[in-house]
């Protein structure tokens, strides 16, 4: 049975970013959680206006709980959702999502549980 991938995004103050990561994000990926960690720019809203990929689900935090708290947000959520493999990409693009599927080798074989 193929495991169901997703990806955390935590999400705060990267509005100049977040639509190209996101655009980024390979077809080899279920589920995107998009955490607005209350971020002044409206992150929360920028996507939902301007992401048209059906995959993005976007939650949001009232107050800010840092990048900890919003990765662990999306984390609960993903799993909740049935995720098998949860990667967690930074909204601002240093990480590449191009790398997902060479990173989540090593749980797919087997050889790493994170």
């Amino acid at each position: 049975m193929p495991e169901k991938i997703s990806v955390v995004i935590p999400c705060y103050r990267v509005a100049a970013q977040i639509l190209d990561v996101l655009g980024k994000i390979g077809p080899d990926v279920d589920a995107i959680y998009v955490v607005d960690d209350a971020c002044p720019q409206s992150t929360a809203s920028l996507v939902q206006e301007k992401c048209e990929d059906a995959r993005v689900i976007i939650l949001s935090h009232e107050a800010n709980l840092g990048v900890g708290g919003a990765t662990i947000t999306g984390y609960r959520q993903a799993i909740a959702d049935g995720a098998d493999i949860v990667v967690k990409l930074d909204g601002d693009g240093q990480m590449d999502p191009a790398n997902i599927s060479q990173l989540i080798r090593p749980i797919r074989s087997g050889f790493a549980d994170y």
